[in-house]
């Protein structure tokens, strides 16, 4: 799925089958927006979204819904969104999903959310999987279905949500609504955690710490405190100090040697 140029200033403009000239106008946008010349990027991107370029519409979407360089107004995003996720844009779809679940910036409405959500699903967006996944989890707007739920969390990790990891590992270890799963939820914490989830790092130093759902293994349980406790996570600070006591001279080395090593990679 191509970046949205707006969400992030690390962008690639993808000008393969677009004119040069409209590519030009893009880039031209993009860069009139990142010096502040918002109205410039607007009257620069305004044609290209009339013209049914849908990754400026979703650009414009945004603008407006969050008062980028305009005013913020939900009516003109909400015109744009939807021209843009009617054109099958993943990222639109999930957007306008949001807006109608969370009903702060417009009334909720759980049915329209509903269907904007299952096709950012089905185009493989994680995040509206989550979301989907929950709506199935906790009765929200359709029937509570705890088999649906999983199947929507798995699609989630599968498309590298993050979220969807975490909730299907925990999932997976409490044995809600599935058998209890040990393998299973050590897999998808690894996942989550290596990713620089914070909780998912810490409830994988417990299982490392007791040996459940993996062979039990001392520095890596420190390792992986330690890397949730450098996010702030209170209980994993002191669950490291306890199991770093735990360890001889020779181990508590490898675990300060394996710990900077881990820091560097999945820290986020």
């Amino acid at each position: 799925m191509p970046l949205k140029t707006i969400i992030s200033l690390c962008i690639f403009i993808l000008c393969c089958a677009i004119p040069p000239s409209n590519a030009d106008e893009r880039d031209d946008g993009l860069r009139e927006f990142k010096q502040g010349n918002y109205e410039l990027a607007l009257n620069l991107w305004l044609p290209l979204a009339e013209a049914g370029d849908r990754e400026i519409q979703y650009n414009l979407g945004v603008m407006y819904s969050e008062g980028r360089g305009v005013e913020k107004n939900i009516e003109q995003a909400l015109i744009w969104l939807n021209r843009a996720a009617e054109q099958d844009d993943a990222d639109a779809q999930f957007r306008l999903g949001k807006l109608y679940t969370n009903g702060e910036e417009l009334k909720q409405d759980l049915v329209i959310a509903e269907r904007w959500l299952r096709q950012a699903a089905l185009n493989e967006h994680g995040a509206a999987s989550y979301y989907l996944a929950q709506f199935y989890a906790h009765g929200k707007g359709l029937k509570q279905d705890n088999d649906l739920a999983l199947r929507w969390y798995y699609r989630g990790a599968k498309n590298n949500d993050i979220a969807s990891m975490y909730n299907l590992a925990y999932i997976h270890e409490t044995g809600q609504g599935v058998p209890v799963n040990l393998p299973e939820a050590f897999r998808w914490y690894d996942k989550a955690a290596r990713k620089g989830a914070a909780d998912a790092q810490a409830n994988l130093g417990q299982l490392y710490f007791s040996g459940r759902g993996t062979a039990q293994d001392k520095i890596l349980a420190f390792v992986w405190f330690k890397l949730a406790a450098e996010q702030n996570n209170q209980n994993a600070e002191k669950n490291a100090q306890f199991t770093f006591r735990q360890l001889n001279k020779l181990d508590q080395q490898q675990a300060l040697t394996l710990f900077e090593e881990y820091k560097k990679k999945f820290l986020r």
